[in-house]
């Protein structure tokens, strides 16, 4: 997994999105903005999609304490959206 600074993504945006290395992006090479991730996820390997996985899901659960969402209201939630979208999935 390569790091470059949002300048270079932006510059070469095409190059990355044709690319099937992952790249992680930094503002002036420090703070992480984000992951672009090609999607054959398939020839990855385990550790870089784990190391992704956690990254993630600690964002995404320092956002919902942030916010003061439980994780069972997100549960909930979910089991709502499938109640409702049942039908539509079969």
């Amino acid at each position: 997994m390569r790091t470059i600074n949002v300048q270079e993504f932006h510059d070469h945006v095409t190059q990355w999105l044709r690319s099937k290395e992952p790249v992680v992006i930094t503002k002036y090479g420090k703070s992480p903005l984000g992951i672009y991730y090609p999607a054959s996820i398939k020839e990855t390997p385990k550790e870089v999609r784990w190391a992704i996985f956690e990254a993630l899901t600690d964002q995404i659960g320092e956002r919902m304490k942030k916010k003061g969402i439980a994780e069972g209201q997100i549960l909930d939630d979910f089991r709502e959206w499938r109640m409702k979208n049942a039908k539509a999935r079969h």
